[in-house]
């Protein structure tokens, strides 16, 4: 008989590697044969952010077969969730009120805002869970992740700078970071998992 928490661990990866490979597959397929202009492209992508959802509950079933599972960690997964529509609801609703439009720099700094707000959200979620968790484990597991994942957003933020600077690189726009350190979340994760953290 398969051991649970191993089933429940390949679970979870096949719902993770579903979701980054429907937005990240979806997003090339629409980049390179353009069949679908703006903002409707934004639209389709917005179909493999379903996977996110069997993807968390895969996470949590995950974690309460390895004894992982925490209120805390539960709360932090629903918080997420729920900021990661919004942003994604927030970013589509600015780019099609925007949508190449010459529009008043009052009006584009509140369009500006749309998918800012959920990434505020998110940011106090993260910070919630650390707050939130009583498992000094899981808590110093986090903590430990976010470390890494800082030193890796402020090493390839000052490298592509320099990049920049030296005319090598393109200028990337600064709502990159966001992505950059939740790359780097991951990393430290992975990281803690190898040494044993």
């Amino acid at each position: 008989m398969a051991d649970p928490a191993i089933a429940a661990k390949r679970i979870a990866a096949f719902w993770g590697g579903a979701f980054m490979v429907g937005m990240f597959g979806t997003a090339w397929v629409l980049k390179s044969t353009g069949i679908l202009a703006q903002p409707w492209g934004f639209a389709v992508m917005l179909l493999p952010m379903l996977l996110l959802i069997p993807m968390i509950r895969a996470s949590e079933a995950m974690q309460r077969e390895t004894g992982c599972a925490s209120p805390a960690a539960q709360r932090y997964n629903r918080r997420m969730l729920v900021a990661s529509f919004a942003y994604a609801a927030g970013l589509g609703g600015a780019l099609l009120l925007f949508n190449g439009q010459t529009v008043a720099k009052p009006v584009a700094a509140l369009l500006a805002l749309l998918p800012t707000l959920p990434v505020l959200a998110m940011i106090w979620a993260m910070a919630r869970y650390v707050i939130e968790e009583t498992d000094e484990y899981l808590r110093a597991r986090t903590v430990h992740a976010a470390l890494v994942a800082t030193g890796m957003l402020l090493a390839v933020a000052t490298f592509w700078g320099f990049l920049t600077t030296f005319g090598v690189a393109p200028n990337v726009p600064m709502w990159a970071a966001v992505p950059v350190w939740c790359i780097g979340l991951g990393v430290g994760h992975l990281v803690g998992k190898v040494r044993g953290l």
